[in-house]
């Protein structure tokens, strides 16, 4: 109900600060999930194929998301 004492005063830059601060959030997030399920999956993988391929397969997957990150794909 703070809209029912009178108009709402919104200032569209910080609008687009709030805007932008939730982006890099976001982005750092879902870095930060695949970097966890990468490390996961390595060590399910340890299992089937031993760990050297599991850390190699890691070290790949961990290049790929830096390499999508730098080109703003994540």
């Amino acid at each position: 109900m703070a809209g029912s004492h009178g108009p709402v005063v919104v200032n569209d830059k910080l609008v687009r600060e709030h805007a932008e601060g939730w982006h890099s959030f976001t982005r750092f997030t879902t870095i930060s999930i695949i970097c966890v399920t990468l490390i996961l999956l390595m060590f399910m993988l340890h299992f089937a194929v031993g760990w050297g391929y599991a850390v190699f397969f890691m070290l790949i997957g961990w290049v790929a998301t830096a390499i999508l990150a730098l080109l703003g794909k994540i």
